[in-house]
């Protein structure tokens, strides 16, 4: 049986501008080297930061518009400005009311859980780079006091990039995934915002199953698949494991991820079409 191996890597801490690649490969070169075919899962947050995507929260200007959405949602209005500049807003959750019960009860430390859903209690729905995510990926956490962190601007330029410098210092043949962690549910997950030498899908779609029977799925979201399992090294707090370093899987090269963004409002659409004549035909 093939063996799928998941490698974390402490670089030690990332300050904005600091060269990411020779942290990456340093650190490989003395613990794990990188082989043809590893696949270098990196988070966005050093990613960001040695691309100097940071901005200071009081040099914002706020709009009347950003204001009101601020009181509806509850969402910093300095941080409202910046999603509205990166991003087209689609919607908002409400976190705080629809999962509030679920988190505390999952919470390390109740009081400072409750604290951050008061500081967070909703986030906006938001299209960037032609995908979905929440608050146009901008975030105040692992950021210097005062200053948010924006996603790279262009996520599958900046994989390739790091892909290209990391193979011209370690001469070999990797790729690049970026992850950024989004609300899934009544928590969060990693999902791929950005990716380089690598086939984000794996299209097998009309395969048959074991019994001959045309099979539904077979249509592999294989980055997102990595970055979920990288994830579980990551952390979500102060574990500094920004970068893993998967071996053992067999992909196809391909470059970026796709965009998503149209497909899921199409689908939406559709879903609640088709839920209305579900629910008519209930009752008539």
């Amino acid at each position: 049986m093939p063996e799928l191996t998941f490698h974390g890597l402490d670089i030690g801490r990332v300050d904005p501008n600091d060269d990411l690649v020779e942290r990456i490969v340093e650190t490989t070169d003395e613990e794990y080297p990188l082989s043809d075919g590893d696949v270098i899962v990196i988070t966005t947050k050093v990613v960001s930061f040695a691309e100097g995507r940071l901005i200071e929260a009081d040099d914002v200007d706020v709009t009347e518009r950003d204001q009101r959405v601020a009181d509806i949602t509850g969402i910093d209005p300095r941080e409202v400005a910046v999603i509205y500049e990166e991003s087209d807003v689609l919607g908002a959750i409400p976190i705080a009311e629809i999962g509030e019960d679920l988190l505390l009860e999952h919470a390390v430390d109740p009081d400072v859980a409750q604290e951050a859903l008061d500081d967070v209690p909703s986030m906006l729905v938001t299209e960037r780079n032609g995908r979905l995510c929440t608050n146009a990926g901008i975030d105040w956490s692992n950021s210097p006091e005062g200053k948010m962190t924006l996603l790279p601007e262009d996520p599958d330029e900046s994989a390739r990039r790091l892909r290209e410098e990391i193979e011209a210092r370690t001469e070999a043949d990797v790729a690049v995934v970026l992850s950024d962690s989004e609300v899934a549910g009544p928590g969060s997950m990693d999902l791929a915002v950005g990716c380089s030498g690598i086939e984000a899908i794996d299209a097998n779609f009309g395969r048959t199953d074991l019994y001959d029977q045309p099979k539904m799925g077979g249509v592999d979201l294989v980055a997102d698949e990595l970055t979920a399992g990288s994830a579980l090294l990551f952390g979500q707090a102060d574990e500094q494991v920004p970068v893993v370093v998967v071996r053992g899987l067999e992909y196809e090269d391909g470059e970026g991820v796709p965009n998503s963004s149209g497909i899921v409002r199409r689908g939406l659409r559709k879903s609640i079409e088709l839920t209305a004549r579900l629910k008519a035909r209930e009752w008539f």
